[in-house]
């Protein structure tokens, strides 16, 4: 399995990155710091699953999904993300997403998460 990690937080992307690693040892992890550059790697190396935030620079993670989606409806997407306002969600949620997750990613949202993609 190929995951795609779009995280503008070096540090939140580590995270993400270890607790697949250690839950999914057998998989490729790519990760981009902002939706530009996610978009970029999802064409170039077409994963099987994209995390992303969506409060980054460059490209926002709901535009990129939004592009994603104009020609993808296959690839699983997980947002993770501190963006909890409603409209923003339910606007997210019509992209045909497999699951929303609550920043920070510890404890039972990091489970959510690894059950999530093993759900793949």
């Amino acid at each position: 399995m190929k995951i795609l990690i779009v995280e503008d937080s070096k540090f939140v992307q580590n995270v993400i990155r270890k607790v697949i690693l250690e839950n999914i040892p057998n998989c490729e992890v790519l990760t981009a710091n902002d939706g530009e550059s996610g978009y970029k790697l999802y064409m170039e190396h077409k994963p099987d699953l994209i995390t992303s935030d969506l409060l980054m620079p460059i490209l926002s993670g709901q535009e990129m999904l939004k592009k994603i989606r104009e020609i993808d409806n296959e690839t699983k997407i997980i947002v993770i993300s501190a963006d909890v306002q409603k409209a923003t969600r339910d606007e997210i949620e019509e992209l045909g997403i497999l699951g929303f997750i609550n920043k920070p990613v510890t404890g039972e949202k990091a489970d959510l998460l690894i059950n999530l993609i093993k759900g793949v």
